[in-house]
C-alpha cells in the first residue's frame, strides 16, 4: 500500500467532481491518476503542482456540466435574475429606494467615521517587534483608585533582576525638557531618561546612529528628526554636540513654559528617531542616556529618584517578557513585588503593581499621570452607542417601509409561489435586495463620510488627540463587510414578512393585519420620534450650557489683558521695556494663569490641629497683579516688600472660612506655618473669583496668594482697547531686541479663556449633529409613509372630493394617524428627555438652569418637524384632480 503522501491532492479531485460531466469524470480523474504516478521521486509540491496544472486543461467547456440545468438553490440563473428583479425593483420604486438608500448612507457615514477612528487608535504601537510580548507597568496607590501610567524608578531593575520571566526593562523616566541650542539655532525639546535597553524592549525607528550604544554613554542624546531639521538644517546631526538648558518643561505641557533655564552643558547627539514614521502612544523629542544622571545629582540640578519606591510618580517602565511566559505568570510576579516592596509602608501598604499590554494602550483603560493625549475606551463606547442608535433607526425606516410598500408587490409574490418559488426562493430575493440598497447607500456614505471626516478633524479636541482617519484597503473591506451586515439585519425581517404570504391572499393583494391594533411599522415610527427628541433635547441642554460658560462671570477683569509667556526671562526687565510702549496701561506677573486649567497647591499646618493641613490653591504673583484684573480687596491691603522674615499672603473669602475665621478683618495679620515650616502672614483678602476650570467643580477653592519673581512665568499686559493688534505689534518687536532665541508668544486673556469651553463646543457640535441626523431618519420614514397612504388612498380622496369634502377635512384625514404616532412620541419622550438630562445635569459643576420650558421647545421642533413632512404630501393629496384619481387603472 502506498503511503498518504504519496497519493494525488483531495482538493483537485473534489473540483473534478463537481465540475465535470459524469461520463467523462471517471476516464479523465483515471488518466490524471496514471500521470502522477509516472512522475517518480520527484519533490512532493512539485508533483502536486503538476498534477493541478493539467487538472486545469481538463476543465473546457464541452466537458463542463450545464450550470443551469443543476437543480440546486439558487444557481446561477436564478442569481441572475434576483439581481435583475432587484436592481428593476430600486429604479421602479424611486422615492421608497431614495429614502431608504439615502437613510442608510447618513447613518452609515457616522458608523464608518467610528470605524476609522477605532482602525486610527488600533493602529498605535503596532510596528514594535515583541509588541505581544511586551508590557507597560501600572501603579495603584491604594484599592479603588485610577492606577498610575508612572511607577517608581527601581521598579525595572528589580523586575529583572528577580523573576526569570523577564527577557528585558526598560525604564524612561521623567524630568527632561529645556531649550537645545546649535550655533544659532534653538529648539524645545521634551522627553526622558532612558537607558541602554530602550531600544532592545521598544522597537523605535533610529534612521541614524546605533540602537546598541546610543543610550550608553552620559551626556548622549537621541532626538527626533523633525528636531533635528529644526536646529541642523542639511547637516549630519549625528555626532554634533549641543548645549542643553533645562526649563522644567513636560512632555504634555500644551503652553510650553515652566521655569528658568538652568544650564545642563554639553551633549552629544547620538541617535535620530522618525517619530513621523510611526505611531506611538509615546511622545517624546528627545531621549537623554540615564548615566546622565549621576553628573546631574552630584551638581544638585535634579533629585536623586533612583532607590525611591514610594517616589511612583517618577517614571515609565516597560517590560519583555520571555517566550511561552502566561500574564498570569506576570501577575504573580508583580504581585510579590509589591507585597515585598511596600508591606512595611504605612503610607503606601495598599501599593500594588498591574500590566497593561503594549497594544492595549490606545485605546485603553483610563489612567492618571499619562504624558499624552488620547481618548480612552468610554468615549468609544459613548460613540458606537449614538451610532449603533443612528444605524438602528435607519434599519427601522427600511423595515417599515419595506414592509408597506409589499403590499404593492402582492401579486408579484402570488405569481412566483404559484410557479413553484420557495419560501427560501422568495427571502433570497427580498435580502439582495436589502444587500443592493445598502451596498448602494456605502457608495453614497462614501462621499458623506469626505465631509464628515472633515468636520471632525476640524473639531478643537483633535489638536491634542492627532487623529489621521486615513482610509485604506483594509478599512475599504470593512466598510464593505459592514454593509453586507446592514444589508442582512435591515432585510431579514421584511424577507420573512412578505415570503410567509399565502399564495391565494397574494394573488389578492390581502394581507393578514389586524385593523385597530399596534403593528410593527406604529412601534417602529414611535421608537424612530422618541430617540429624535431625546437627542434633539440634549442638543439644546448642551448648548445652553456652553452659552452659559461663555458669558460666565469669573470675578476679575480679562478683557485687553494679554498674556505674554516669559521663556525663563526676567519679569522686570521685560516689563520695563513693554512699559513705555503707547497704549500699553499696566502690567502684572504670575505663575500660571487663572482658570485655564493649570494650578498650583499649598499645604498650611491647621492651627486647631497641628496633625492636620490645610490645602489651598497657591498662585504667585506680582504686586500690581490684584489691580490690574480687577480684584476686590475686601479687608487690608495688597501684596508689598515685607521687612519681616514672614513671606506676606493675600488669601480670598473661601480661605477665611476654611481658615476658621468668621470675617475677613479677623485673618489679617495672622501667621500660618506651611508644611515646609515656612512662616506666611496674611496682609489682605481679596473677594472670591473664579482660578479654576468650570467644569472642575462648583466652589471657589480657598485661595493664597505670595510673591515670588524667581518662578513667574507669564507677563500680563493691559493694553488699549482701540488698537489691540497694533500694541501687540509693537511688544513682539521689543521682545525681539530682549530675546532673540525665544519666539514671542501670546494670548488674549479671553481667548484662553473661551479655549478652555471649546470641548464642551465639540460636544455640542457631535449631539447636534447626531440629533440632526436622528430627526432627518425619523422624518424620512414618515414621509415615505406618508408618500405610501397618500398612494394608497388616492380613489378614496377622489371619491370625497366629489361628494363635497373640503380640502382641509381631506388633509386632517390623511394626517390623523401620523399626528397620533407623533403626539404619542412625545409623551413617551418627553418625560424619558427631562429625566436623563436632569440626570446627567445635576452632576455637572456650575451647571445651567433646565426645566420643562426646554422639553417643550424640543417638542414642538420635533411636532414642526413632523407635521412639515405629513404636510407636503397630505395637502398635494387633497389638492389633486379628482378626474385623475378615479381614473381606472
Amino acid at each position: 500500500m502506498r503511503e498518504q503522501n504519496s497519493l494525488p491532492p483531495k482538493l483537485p479531485d473534489r473540483v473534478l467532481n463537481w465540475f465535470l460531466k459524469d461520463d467523462l469524470l471517471e476516464e479523465i480523474s483515471g488518466d490524471l491518476y496514471e500521470y502522477y504516478m509516472e512522475l517518480g521521486d520527484i519533490p512532493e509540491w512539485k508533483k502536486k503542482l503538476f498534477y493541478c496544472y493539467h487538472l486545469i486543461n481538463f476543465l473546457r467547456p464541452f466537458a463542463l456540466k450545464k450550470l443551469e440545468g443543476r437543480q440546486k438553490l439558487n444557481n446561477y440563473g436564478m442569481f441572475k435574475n434576483y439581481f435583475k428583479v432587484g436592481f428593476r425593483n430600486i429604479l421602479k420604486y424611486k422615492m421608497f429606494s431614495f429614502i431608504n438608500v439615502f437613510g442608510l448612507a447618513v447613518a452609515m457615514s457616522v458608523c464608518m467615521l467610528i470605524i476609522l477612528m477605532l482602525a486610527d487608535q488600533k493602529s498605535y504601537d503596532q510596528f514594535h517587534e515583541n509588541k505581544e510580548r511586551v508590557y507597560r507597568i501600572l501603579g495603584t496607590p491604594y484599592v479603588g483608585s485610577v492606577p498610575y501610567a508612572t511607577v517608581p524608578v527601581p521598579l525595572s531593575d528589580a523586575i529583572k533582576d528577580r523573576y526569570p520571566i523577564i527577557e528585558k526593562s526598560t525604564s524612561l523616566r521623567k524630568g527632561v525638557g529645556g531649550d537645545a541650542i546649535y550655533k544659532n539655532q534653538i529648539a524645545d525639546l521634551k522627553g526622558y531618561f532612558a537607558d541602554d535597553s530602550f531600544f532592545e524592549v521598544l522597537s523605535f525607528p533610529l534612521i541614524s546612529g546605533n540602537k546598541n550604544s546610543a543610550l550608553s554613554l552620559p551626556n548622549s542624546v537621541v532626538i527626533s528628526k523633525d528636531k533635528a531639521n529644526q536646529l541642523f538644517k542639511d547637516e549630519n546631526p549625528v555626532g554634533r554636540h549641543i548645549q542643553f538648558e533645562d526649563r522644567g518643561l513636560r512632555v504634555l505641557d500644551i503652553d510650553g513654559d515652566a521655569d528658568s533655564s538652568v544650564d545642563w552643558g554639553t551633549f552629544t547627539i547620538t541617535g535620530i528617531v522618525d517619530n513621523d514614521a510611526i505611531k506611538s502612544h509615546l511622545k517624546f523629542d528627545i531621549l537623554m542616556s540615564i548615566s546622565t544622571l549621576n553628573r546631574l545629582q552630584e551638581d544638585s540640578l535634579i533629585v536623586d529618584n533612583s532607590q525611591k519606591w514610594d517616589a511612583y510618580q517618577s517614571a515609565f517602565s516597560y517590560i519583555l517578557l520571555k517566550d511561552e511566559v502566561s500574564r498570569s505568570e506576570l501577575k504573580d510576579a508583580l504581585k510579590n513585588l509589591s507585597e515585598r516592596q511596600y508591606s512595611d509602608l504605612e503610607d503606601l501598604s495598599e501599593y500594588s503593581f498591574s500590566s497593561q499590554k503594549l497594544t492595549d494602550i490606545t485605546p485603553g483603560i483610563i489612567v492618571a499621570n499619562e504624558d499624552s493625549f488620547r481618548l480612552p475606551e468610554l468615549p468609544y463606547f459613548v460613540l458606537s452607542m449614538f451610532a449603533s442608535i443612528i444605524m438602528i433607526m435607519a434599519c427601522l425606516n427600511y423595515v417599515n417601509l419595506s414592509v408597506a410598500k409589499s403590499l404593492s408587490r402582492m401579486k408579484e409574490i402570488g405569481v412566483r409561489k404559484v410557479n413553484g418559488a420557495t419560501r427560501k426562493n422568495l427571502m433570497f430575493q427580498f435580502l439582495l435586495e436589502s444587500i443592493l440598497t445598502a451596498l448602494l447607500a456605502l457608495v453614497i456614505s462614501t462621499f458623506i463620510l469626505f465631509f464628515l471626516k472633515e468636520a471632525f478633524m476640524n473639531l478643537w479636541v483633535n489638536k491634542y488627540l492627532n487623529f489621521d482617519l486615513n482610509v485604506t484597503v483594509s478599512v475599504y473591506l470593512v466598510f464593505t463587510a459592514f454593509a453586507l451586515l446592514v444589508g442582512m439585519i435591515a432585510g431579514i425581517y421584511p424577507a420573512l414578512f412578505i415570503s410567509r404570504r399565502k399564495p391565494v391572499n397574494a394573488l389578492k393583494s390581502q394581507i393578514e393585519e389586524k385593523k385597530g391594533k399596534w403593528g410593527i411599522r406604529k412601534v417602529l415610527s414611535v421608537s424612530q420620534f422618541v430617540f429624535s427628541l431625546l437627542f434633539i433635547v440634549t442638543s439644546i441642554v448642551i448648548y445652553n450650557q456652553f452659552k452659559f460658560f461663555t458669558e460666565f462671570e469669573y470675578g476679575f477683569d480679562s478683557e485687553n489683558i494679554v498674556n505674554v509667556h516669559l521663556h525663563g526671562n526676567d519679569h522686570e526687565l521685560i516689563s520695563t521695556e513693554f512699559s513705555s510702549v503707547p497704549g500699553v496701561k499696566n502690567i502684572s506677573a504670575c505663575e500660571y494663569i487663572p482658570a485655564t486649567g493649570v494650578t498650583n497647591l499649598i499645604s498650611l499646618v491647621d492651627k486647631r490641629n497641628e496633625d492636620e493641613v490645610i490645602e489651598m490653591l497657591h498662585q504667585k504673583v506680582s504686586e500690581t497683579f490684584i489691580d490690574n484684573l480687577g480684584l476686590s480687596l475686601v479687608a487690608g491691603k495688597g501684596l508689598t516688600t515685607s521687612a519681616s522674615d514672614d513671606e506676606l499672603t493675600i488669601i480670598n473669602e473661601s480661605a477665611v472660612n476654611k481658615l476658621g475665621f468668621e470675617n475677613p478683618e479677623e485673618a489679617i495679620g495672622s501667621i500660618w506655618k506651611t508644611r515646609e515650616n515656612s512662616s506666611l502672614k496674611i496682609v489682605g483678602v481679596v473677594r472670591d473669583f473664579r482660578a479654576t476650570l468650570l467644569i472642575s467643580g462648583d466652589e471657589i477653592q480657598p485661595m493664597l496668594m505670595t510673591s515670588d519673581p524667581e518662578n513667574f512665568n507669564f507677563l500680563n499686559v493691559k493694553v488699549s482697547g482701540e488698537n489691540p493688534m497694533r500694541v501687540v505689534s509693537e511688544l513682539e518687536e521689543r521682545w525681539k531686541k530682549l530675546d532673540s532665541r525665544h519666539r514671542f508668544k501670546y494670548e488674549f486673556y479671553q481667548n484662553e479663556l473661551d479655549n478652555t469651553n471649546l470641548v464642551v463646543f465639540d460636544v455640542v457640535s457631535v449631539i447636534g449633529y447626531i440629533s440632526f441626523l436622528s430627526i432627518l431618519i425619523a422624518c424620512l420614514g414618515l414621509l415615505g409613509m406618508a408618500i405610501y397612504t397618500t398612494e394608497r388612498k388616492t380613489k378614496e380622496v377622489g371619491i370625497r372630493k366629489v361628494l363635497g369634502a373640503a380640502e382641509m377635512n381631506i388633509v386632517l384625514i390623511l394626517s390623523k394617524s401620523f399626528m397620533k404616532l407623533l403626539l404619542i412620541s412625545v409623551l413617551i419622550a418627553a418625560p424619558l428627555s427631562f429625566v436623563v438630562n436632569k440626570l446627567w445635569l445635576d452632576n455637572f459643576p456650575n451647571r445651567v438652569d433646565f426645566g420643562f420650558g426646554t422639553v417643550v421647545i424640543g417638542s414642538l421642533l420635533m411636532l414642526g418637524l413632523g407635521l412639515l413632512t405629513i404636510g407636503s404630501q397630505t395637502i398635494r393629496a387633497a389638492r389633486q384632480n379628482p378626474v385623475e384619481s378615479l381614473k381606472d387603472e
